[in-house]
């Protein structure tokens, strides 16, 4: 019995979503791992030697807006003390 290989696409749009999406990712992985070597040892050998396509794009502008505006507003607010 064959079955044809998942391919999956996922779309983010805050960073929480897209923590749960790597997350997602990594537990897929780890499954289809076990299933084809349920030793810990050959699982580890199994995903160092088959290959796979990832492709992840990420753009953290509005996070680090967020980080930016943040940090001025503290620093506005210690130079007002």
């Amino acid at each position: 019995m064959t079955f044809e290989p998942p391919r999956y696409t996922w779309t983010a749009d805050t960073v929480y979503d897209a923590l749960s999406v790597l997350q997602a990712a990594t537990d897929l992985i780890e499954s289809h791992a076990a299933t084809l070597a349920p030793d810990s040892r050959e699982r580890l050998e199994v995903k160092r030697s088959a290959s796979t396509e990832l492709s992840v794009t990420l753009d953290l502008s509005t996070l680090v807006e967020q980080i930016n505006n943040a940090t001025a507003a503290a620093e506005q607010a210690y130079r007002n003390r």
